[in-house]
């Protein structure tokens, strides 16, 4: 029984086929990875409210804010896993949430519950996360008319 080798001529449209694919999928990993993120719940409170959240023990409010704070950390370890960064994956339960995150609280109340979260994903080995806000780019002025494409990035002499 001979066995019959493909020519080389089919090789190298499915090599190239399996090369763009990869591409695409790189592609939309990066771009996946680029999009703005929007924010809710108790991870948008103030520090300060969960401190009299502690004074007032008001274990409920406190509750919440703890399931807000895991959730974000299962978030950031999906993230951690499919963003290829050297980030580990974060495991802290209540018993070592709740004093780290009284201690961030303490020491800055007008911070937002989501800051010390992310500094205690960040201390217990999590990745580096960017809090700081995109500015938008400038909007053209009115007097003067949108470049077309082909002049895109070149300035006016």
């Amino acid at each position: 029984m001979s066995r019959h080798r493909p020519p080389a001529a089919l090789l190298l449209p499915a090599l190239a086929l399996l090369l763009a694919g990869s591409a695409l999928l790189l592609a939309g990993s990066a771009l996946a990875q680029t999009r703005d993120v929007k924010l809710s719940g108790m991870g948008i409170r103030k520090c300060s409210e969960w401190q009299q959240w502690k004074e007032a023990r008001n274990g409920e409010s406190r509750a919440m804010a703890l399931e807000w704070t895991q959730g974000f950390i299962a978030g950031h370890n999906v993230y951690a896993r499919t963003g290829g960064g050297a980030a580990s994956p974060v495991v802290a339960n209540v018993n070592v949430l709740i004093p780290l995150l009284d201690s961030y609280c303490q020491k800055n109340p007008e911070d937002r519950i989501l800051s010390g979260v992310v500094e205690i994903t960040k201390s217990l080995g999590g990745a580096k996360v960017n809090l700081a806000p995109k500015t938008a780019p400038p909007p053209n002025l009115p007097n003067q008319p949108n470049p077309r494409p082909e002049q895109k990035g070149r300035l006016d002499s």
